[in-house]
């Protein structure tokens, strides 16, 4: 009922401002009233409408659903309904009948008071009219074939012949008709605000049909619109209050009306504008009418039965059939024989399985046009949102019958959207398909596969498709674990000693190592930048970002400015930060301290400005080297014992033996980002993302959800750490 409402009130509404923006000041008055009447019926009747369509269904097999007999939450328990205090359905119907009883009584009592004055006035019949004489200082008003004078004006002959000519019109029209069926209207939907400005629309086009006559073939319409002014005291409009179901002389809206006494429609308007009711009612109809299936049941030639596997794999017949070969299959052996439309196809699954696999496989099976698909299972596990009842049955639609719907929803584990899985589903079976020997997955698309397969939980992975395994590293392809980029003065690449332009880079670069995943390049590839002088700062950053992308582990930019600046570049501080950070982590009693390690972070620190050196990691304090062993003394020997000790026998010189010192143990592996951010967050660090500053918390989350951060953390004496965090690469101020 309430959408049935609701729509009648568009309609009421589109009606309304059409007849308002295109017809109200036009004088094609008997179209307008048609038109506002026609309108009135049909914005009830279009939404009452129901185009019906038939569609041919399976007939049903000897199978019967299964009811739901468990459902599961894993989070939250049996919820119990609590019945409201108070029924508001109750409620809004006593409030609607009250409003009835009061509209309907206030169109009796206005009844009653015209039949009243019929009653006990005199009155006298001249042909079809009837004339009332009241007694009361009225203004001449008009109902049905009645038309209500006062006595003593209508006796001595002041009532003006227009005015008469004027209430003669409304009885011989019938204007009452249409009154009384809006009045019908209103006490039946007297809560709809529109049909009061319906009302008023029809009675000022009735204004406009009795001037009209009035007025026709008279060129002067000043004494008439003088006539119509001297009925509009005040007093004499709050009198005629009390006949508001009658045609009156002087309704409202006189400015109208003497505008439209002015207004001559020309033929051809009046035929376009009526030509345009035609589309608009078209529209509504298609917008607001009911559309309805009506399932017809058509003769299925054959059923196709197959189990659905734990694997993911299925069985048809005595053959094991992957999921990506299953239409395959399908079109070979049996849609070749049989129509597709005609054949039905039952999965049988013994074990409890998840929705996204009974969906992969039906819409696989979907693409040898096969559309009438049942499944029978014992337990079916679904994520909350996915579980609906009430849907309604369609030729294309999956039915599914099962002992047990296990509803999996509010986990602790957020996993990843419904709308995520399918991308994975659909990328892992296009990838599954092709042979492992000659796969090769896309960097966009593979990177997609593994963001999708981190973000889904326990239960997700479970049920979701195997993910497509890239080539082994061994494979026999050999590597490119150096890169090398050349960006001249005007921005210009020179890649792998090859021209190419900036916005191909990220294209050049998915071409090679197509063997190696992202996790594989981050522990090989070694990139480096050429730049000359007034290289454009912009190119380098978009060609740092792609490498990162890309998966570069290292990216050593270069150039010849390096040797004459004043202060160390971005460049060498994120290398001076990183080996500084390494060694500062180190217990100094137990540090591995490479040389050329040492030289190079006392060369860049010599390059910074004191702005920078304040802002980078400390200085390590390296231990002091141990010193050197003294050379011991010779014993001292007396004479006597001189004389005493044989002289040493010729003995062979013993060689030192040349093999190398065992190699020093490997550093420890530095700490991830991840841990440092934690690290810094309990020194009571400040954060700042972006140059916005945020909290610890979310700074943790940020270097979760991003797989390429830029981090810089800084610390002056006496004041606590402050760390910048970025998408793009960080300024470090002088």
């Amino acid at each position: 009922m309430l959408v049935f409402l609701l729509k009648s009130t568009a309609c009421l509404v589109i009606f309304l401002a059409f007849y308002k923006l295109v017809l109200e000041k036009e004088s094609i008055h008997q179209f307008k009233r048609f038109f506002l009447l026609g309108a009135l019926i049909a914005s009830f009747l279009i939404p009452a409408m129901v185009f019906t369509e038939y569609v041919e269904v399976a007939q049903p097999t000897t199978f019967t659903t299964a009811p739901i007999t468990e459902i599961s939450d894993t989070i939250n328990g049996q919820i119990v309904a609590e019945e409201p205090i108070f029924d508001w359905e109750i409620g809004l119907w006593m409030v609607y009948v009250i409003g009835v009883i009061g509209f309907g009584f206030r169109f009796l009592r206005n009844l009653t008071q015209i039949a009243l004055r019929i009653r006990k006035n005199p009155k006298f019949k001249e042909n079809f009219i009837t004339r009332v004489l009241l007694r009361q200082s009225l203004p001449p008003h008009t109902f049905f074939n009645y038309i209500f004078l006062n006595q003593k004006q209508f006796e001595e002959k002041h009532i003006p012949q227009e005015v008469l000519l004027h209430e003669e019109t409304h009885a011989k029209q019938r204007h009452s008709l249409d009154i009384l069926l809006i009045e019908l209207a209103q006490v039946i939907l007297w809560f709809n605000p529109i049909l009061y400005f319906f009302k008023s629309s029809i009675k000022l086009n009735h204004e406009f049909l009795a001037d009209g006559a009035v007025i026709k073939g008279n060129q002067d319409h000043s004494q008439y619109q003088n006539t119509i002014l001297s009925y509009l005291s005040h007093g004499s409009f709050q009198q005629h209050q009390s006949t508001g179901i009658a045609n009156a002389i002087n309704y409202s809206s006189i400015k109208k009306r003497f505008t439209v006494m002015k207004t001559n429609t020309s033929r051809k308007s009046f035929v376009l504008r009526s030509l345009l009711v035609l589309p608009l009612t078209a529209l509504l109809l298609f917008g607001f009418s009911e559309k309805r299936q009506i399932e017809k049941e058509t003769s299925i030639d054959k059923v196709i039965r197959l189990d659905l596997l734990e694997n993911g794999s299925v069985q048809l017949g005595n053959e094991i059939v992957q999921l990506n070969e299953l239409s395959k299959i399908l079109k070979q052996d049996y849609l070749q024989i049989f129509d597709a439309k005609k054949t039905k196809v039952e999965i049988n699954v013994v074990q409890p399985i998840h929705y996204n696999v009974i969906s992969a496989v039906a819409e696989e099976i979907r693409t040898t046009g096969v559309d009438q698909i049942n499944v029978f299972a014992n337990e079916v596990i679904m994520d909350k949102d996915q579980f609906k009842e009430n849907i309604p049955i369609t030729p294309t639609t999956t039915t599914l019958n099962a002992n047990i719907m296990t509803v999996v929803g509010n986990s602790t584990e957020k996993g990843t959207s419904q709308s995520d899985l399918k991308v994975y589903n659909k990328l892992a079976k296009k990838y599954n398909a092709v042979p492992i020997e000659k796969r090769i997955i896309p960097l966009e698309d593979l990177k997609e596969l593994e963001r999708i397969y981190r973000e889904m939980d326990e239960t997700q992975k479970e049920h979701a498709l195997p993910f497509p395994e890239c080539l082994p590293k061994e494979y026999n392809q050999k590597a490119i674990d150096f890169i090398e980029i050349h960006i001249n003065n005007n921005g210009k690449l020179l890649f792998q000693g090859k021209m190419v332009p900036l916005e191909n880079l990220k294209g050049k670069l998915s071409e090679i190592n197509k063997h190696l995943s992202y996790d594989q390049r981050k522990k090989t590839v070694r990139s480096v930048i050429h730049v000359e002088a007034n290289t454009p700062k912009k190119v380098i950053q978009q060609v740092d970002k792609i490498l990162a992308e890309y998966g570069s582990a290292t990216i050593n930019i270069v150039g010849p400015e390096a040797s004459s600046q004043s202060s160390a570049s971005r460049e060498e501080m994120k290398e001076y930060n990183a080996l500084a950070k390494k060694y500062n982590e180190m217990d100094r009693n137990h540090m591995y301290i490479q040389k050329q390690e040492v030289m190079r972070l006392k060369e860049i620190y010599g390059k910074m400005s004191k702005k920078q050196q304040e802002d980078a990691e400390p200085f390590p304090n390296f231990p002091p080297p141990p010193p050197a062993p003294d050379a011991p003394e010779p014993p001292k020997t007396t004479p006597a014992i001189e004389a005493v000790i044989p002289s040493p026998p010729n003995v062979a010189p013993v060689q030192e033996p040349t093999s190398a010192l065992p190699a020093p143990p490997a550093p420890p592996e530095p700490k991830s980002p991840l841990e440092s951010i934690k690290e810094m967050a309990a020194k009571g660090a400040t954060f700042t993302f972006n140059g916005k500053e945020i909290t610890a918390k979310e700074a943790i989350e940020v270097v979760k959800e991003n797989k390429f951060i830029y981090i810089l953390s800084m610390t002056s004496k006496g004041d606590h750490p402050v760390v910048k965090l970025g998408t793009e690469p960080i300024e470090v101020e002088n």
